[in-house]
Parts: structure tokens; C-alpha cells; sequence
């Protein structure tokens, strides 16, 4: 094993102890709220969303984060689950299957709202972080930043690094030729008629 390979090993074990980290601070939060009367109902949107508003990686993660603290939030609700199940078996095979098909509909919400909550709290955060009068520059730059740190994170590979970015530069080049035309338009006939 090169130093490279293992340096590589020693920051994935450090993303995903980080990462569980954050799922447990959402869990917490998520069984803090799961107890208020309305706002529990959405207690995996918001544990998620604190887990991922607290989270200082550099790129964004928070749907990660998000699922990450729901399927922790399901898995630590299995010894109710297991009671649940054990109950309805006593009752009929009917109520067992209610129970399982609740209980995996159940699963899938925590996980989903979990993931929503990241997914919203990321983007508060990148609205709140990104100045209301950018130049134009900055807009177009973003994303290709962000293409970047996905590639040097190892998320892409060359190909998909190099399509992903020509993908983006024509759309930029394409927005700032339809920017000209609409401004440069009406503005030249009128000058045209005038020198006429």
C-alpha cells in the first residue's frame, strides 16, 4: 500500500466517522422534537436540517447527512418495532404484516424527510453564504467549483469531470449570448432607424 492509498483510506474512515457524527447529533435532535405536539411529525426534516447547518465540510452533504440520521432515527426505534411485531403475532398473521408494512412505510419517511431536511438546510445555508448582488462572474463560477471539489473528492472520474464541465461552460457561454442579443437587440434597430 502506497502513502498516497493509505493517506486516501485515513480521510474516507475520518468523512464517515465525521458523518456519523453529525447523524447522531441529528438523531438527537430529531427524538428532542419527535415529542412536541405537530412539529414532530416533521422531527426528521428538522433533526437533519441542525445536523447538516452544523456541518463545516466543504462541500455540501446535507442529503447524506439527512439520510444518514433517519436510518439511524429507524434503526434505533427496532426494539419498538421488534415489541410491535411481537404483539401482532400474538393477535393474527394479518396484524404481523400491518405492523412490517407499517414499519417499513415508517422507515422510509424518517429516511426521506431526513435526507429533504439536509437537502434544505444545504441550501439555506448556500443562499445565506452567497452575496444578493453577485456579479455575474460569481454565479457562473459556483458551479464549477463545486464540479471540482467533486473531482478532486474522487466522486467523478476524468470522464465524467471533463463532459460535467463542458456541459457547464457551454450553458455559460450560451446564457451570456442570449444576455447580449436581448440587451444589444432592440437597442440596434432603434439606432437604425435613427441614422436612417
Amino acid at each position: 500500500m502506497t502513502t498516497a492509498e493509505a493517506r486516501g483510506d485515513r480521510s474516507t474512515v475520518a468523512r464517515l466517522s465525521d458523518l456519523a457524527a453529525r447523524a447522531g447529533v441529528g438523531a438527537g435532535v430529531t427524538v428532542l422534537v419527535s415529542v412536541l405536539p405537530v412539529v414532530g411529525l416533521v422531527a426528521p426534516a428538522v433533526g437533519a436540517g441542525v445536523a447538516s447547518w452544523t456541518d463545516e465540510a466543504e462541500a455540501p452533504r446535507g442529503p447524506r447527512i439527512g439520510a444518514a440520521t433517519g436510518a439511524l432515527v429507524a434503526l434505533l426505534s427496532l426494539p419498538l418495532t421488534f415489541l410491535a411485531v411481537w404483539l401482532a403475532a400474538a393477535v393474527s398473521p394479518a396484524a404481523t404484516v400491518g405492523v412490517l408494512a407499517l414499519t417499513l412505510v415508517g422507515a422510509v419517511y424518517v429516511v426521506g424527510s431526513g435526507a429533504l431536511g439536509g437537502y434544505l438546510a444545504d441550501r439555506i445555508a448556500a443562499e445565506r453564504a452567497s452575496p444578493h448582488a453577485a456579479p455575474a462572474g460569481d454565479d457562473a463560477t459556483a458551479p464549477v467549483e463545486r464540479l471540482k471539489h467533486r473531482y478532486v473528492e474522487g466522486e467523478l472520474t476524468d470522464a465524467e469531470f471533463e463532459r460535467r464541465l463542458d456541459r457547464l461552460l457551454a450553458a455559460d457561454r450560451e446564457r451570456d449570448q442570449s444576455e447580449t442579443r436581448s440587451r444589444s437587440g432592440p437597442a440596434d434597430s432603434k439606432t437604425r432607424e435613427r441614422e436612417r
